[in-house]
């Protein structure tokens, strides 16, 4: 099974173990939900997919590393009671709360969530004293004496023994009935789609296009261990564009600090150099600016194929990076217009108008922080935020800055801070306009961009396998193909034509 594969079933999992009868009770009873159990190799995405799909379907998400718990922090420490049987007193023990199910109770009680993944990673690999412990949460739900709440599923993941990780263990049969186990292997196609939607880097994507043998290594030599992970790819990736952004060094030296493959590392290298020099071409950013074709640019028909997807690679992250950033702006200027309702309903007469938005802004802020806590909260999501509230003070203090003269125009008595309270939510909601008004501008400049990249890439790649890979993997990214449908539904179904 690819990752691709693991990630549909766990959400399937997900809805049927949370489903409920008739009577409110789960349909699926706790003894009879298995956990899930993923088995694959280092750096495949096992965290990562587990992560997506409680988000996707809206359920809290704890993980544990087990390497890091011992017996007594996963059932408790003991503590010695008194009790009385039949009238004879005797000193029994009896444990403290496992911190595992604590952390659980104390995410249910902040975020209200009933539901969720408690994802246990490197389970095969925990210590001998707390292997019987293991095997009662996998059938009976509980840390030693402590039941996992109702709502809550288990998912756990390792590395096959022997191969990766010494110190793992080979499950018996005893464990493995009482999970339904998952068997993951590296798969270029299904961590592609995943990577499109991550905007990983055009060069690494290209380059395994050419190169997918590449795309997960590992084997031992008389000089060690090397490896080639789709962690590494999609790291070094992150850290590329970051590099590039600040105009910092990209050499061989920094490649080889994520790939850990004297051939990979060397092929990519150079690889990437090639990409550098294709890529600086003038005209291009014409062309991914504005949509204006650019001037003498040559046909690459007869090109070398990693040429050839070199810079059908770049145009693509281009695009794609353009497209989030259009997406993002779009969906700032929709939260920022609700929080105007609800800044409007908080103060009706938008008295102390720098007093609201900050008790507004503390609210989410306070939600954001337990949502990301306990595993509910996207990078987007927060990003966008944290965009929402410098916006937010922005116009705040540019309303505030305006106060005589809205006074002036809505003959409205000043307040002690000099603003016009009364006039301040109509000159506010127009302000915030204009984040709307620069969205649109964006996504009119992104049809002429798609109308110049229509005309440009056949007739510099010819109608073969090039053109076919750069609309096929423009098409794969879900930001695009929504923009292209909802607004240039004809150049869509031309697009489409080439895939």
């Amino acid at each position: 099974m690819n990752i691709r594969d693991a990630y549909e079933e766990l959400c399937r999992t997900i809805a049927a173990y949370t489903a409920k009868n008739e009577a409110g009770l789960y349909r699926i009873p706790v003894e009879s939900r298995r956990p899930l159990l993923l088995m694959g190799a280092p750096g495949i995405g096992k965290t990562a997919v587990v992560k997506q799909a409680a988000v996707r379907c809206k359920v809290a998400f704890l993980s544990y590393a087990m390497t890091h718990h011992t017996r007594q922090s996963a059932i408790g420490l003991p503590v010695i009671r008194e009790r009385a049987f039949r009238g004879t007193p005797y000193s029994i023990t009896e444990y403290t709360m496992s911190e595992i199910v604590g952390d659980i109770l104390r995410a249910m009680e902040e975020t209200g969530q009933e539901e969720g993944v408690l994802f246990l990673d490197e389970i095969n690999c925990v210590s001998e004293t707390l292997l019987p412990s293991m095997l009662r949460l996998l059938q009976f739900k509980s840390f030693g004496s402590h039941r996992l709440p109702d709502g809550w599923m288990i998912v756990a993941a390792g590395n096959p023994p022997g191969r990766y990780n010494r110190s793992a263990r080979e499950f018996d049969i005893v464990t493995l009935d009482r999970v339904r186990l998952l068997s993951l292997e590296p798969d270029l196609e299904a961590w592609r789609s995943y990577a499109l939607r991550r905007t990983v880097h055009g060069a690494i994507l290209s380059y395994l296009s050419l190169r997918p043998e590449h795309f997960y290594i590992f084997r031992r030599t008389e000089k060690g261990i090397e490896f080639v992970t789709p962690r590494s790819w999609e790291d070094l990736s992150k850290a590329l564009e970051t590099y590039e952004d600040l105009s910092l060094p990209t050499d061989h030296r920094f490649f080889s600090q994520y790939l850990q493959c004297g051939e990979v590392l060397e092929e990519f290298s150079s690889y990437y150099r090639l990409y550098g020099k294709l890529t600086r071409h003038p005209g291009l950013d014409s062309l991914t600016g504005s949509g204006k074709l650019p001037e003498g640019f040559p046909a690459l028909k007869d090109a070398p194929a990693d040429e050839q997807l070199l810079l059908a690679g770049y145009l693509v992250q281009n695009i794609h990076r353009q497209l989030s950033s259009w997406e993002e702006k779009r969906l700032l200027s929709e939260s920022l217009e609700y929080f105007m309702d609800g800044l409007e309903a908080l103060r009706p007469d938008f008295s102390g108008l720098n007093d609201a938005c900050a008790e507004l802004l503390a609210k989410r802020n306070t939600a954001l922080q337990k949502k990301k806590e306990f595993g509910l909260l996207s990078r987007q999501e927060e990003t966008r935020e944290r965009l929402l509230a410098g916006q937010v003070k922005a116009l705040a203090c540019e309303v505030r800055l305006k106060g005589p003269e809205t006074t002036e125009n809505a003959n409205a008595g000043p307040n002690t801070d000099g603003t016009a309270e009364a006039s301040a939510v109509p000159v506010m909601r127009m302000l915030s306009e204009r984040i709307h008004s620069e969205a649109e501008q964006d996504a009119l400049r992104l049809e002429a961009v798609f109308q110049g990249i229509l005309a440009f890439v056949p007739e510099v790649f010819g109608d073969g396998l090039t053109t076919c890979f750069f609309f096929t993997e423009l098409l794969e990214h879900p930001e695009t193909k929504a923009f292209l449908r909802g607004r240039m539904k004809a150049v869509y179904d031309r697009f489409t034509q080439f895939t």
